[in-house]
């Protein structure tokens, strides 16, 4: 296979995906995945939606969960956007055709993938688009243990918005930690999660997406106006004014 780009976690960021999307471009690639969490948070769903269309694949996320059937498990903020988003794909000075079009195909995607020894999925392989798997986790080897029990070699997640790779021996590896950036699998298996294009939380602004190619996984970090989304959000009053508060701190 050819490199891939693999994003997640865009999170209605139009100016944060686009120019993720340059960046990918610019380094030739035109396969992309996305690791779901396309919705939520942001000013701009519709057009993240729209550009997921145009992707080599994408699954569903616990936003997706939250849009196509209950927010039962999100805090004030996340359930406030989900219900905004919700009226957005529902709007009606859009084509009805178009807004079917938006929620067929939240509704067609899965919560998981799998091809060449790779699993792709949000959260974790136990839970596709709930459980989360932090760089703390590492201390608890009972589960990081049932998880990686379930890999063939490479699993590819986000969720937690924080990049970097965990190893079958018990490391958590920020992408600084890792020479260019750059991890070179050598038969162990490994976890990638690769972080989140649209709401960064390992304090960087920037937006981040891994690019694999079957033997390395490379990070790269994308500069993008974030204080145009920050004035979208505040111009919003459905949507809380923390969210873009954060933006600008990547937390």
């Amino acid at each position: 296979m050819g490199a891939r780009a693999i994003i997640s976690d865009v999170h209605s960021n139009i100016e944060a995906l686009e120019a993720v999307l340059k960046d990918i471009d610019a380094q030739g690639i035109t396969q992309i995945a996305c690791l779901g969490d396309v919705v939520g948070y942001g000013p701009n769903p519709r057009d993240c939606i729209l550009h997921m269309k145009e992707f080599e694949f994408c699954i569903r996320g616990n936003h997706e969960d939250a849009l196509l059937f209950l927010a039962t498990d999100f805090n004030l903020e996340a359930a406030r956007s989900i219900e905004w988003t919700r009226g957005q794909l529902n709007s009606k000075t859009h084509d009805k055709t178009e807004n079917h079009g938006m929620w067929n195909f939240l509704g067609d995607l899965t919560d998981r993938r799998e091809e060449d020894g790779c699993l792709f999925v949000h959260g974790s392989p136990r839970m596709p688009t709930r459980e989360y798997i932090r760089p703390s986790d590492i201390h608890d080897s009972e589960k990081m243990d049932e998880i990686f029990s379930l890999l063939d070699r490479v699993c590819f997640c986000g969720h937690t918005h924080e990049p970097g790779i965990f190893t079958e021996d018990g490391k958590f590896l920020f992408p600084k930690m890792l020479k260019d950036n750059t991890y070179k699998l050598a038969g162990k298996k490994c976890i990638v999660n690769v972080g989140s294009v649209g709401q960064s939380r390992d304090r960087d602004n920037r937006s981040c997406y891994a690019i694999y190619d079957g033997d390395t996984i490379s990070f790269r970090r994308v500069e993008y106006d974030f204080k145009k989304t920050m004035q979208k959000i505040a111009a919003t009053k459905e949507l809380p004014s923390h969210l873009a508060l954060r933006l600008k701190d990547g937390r």
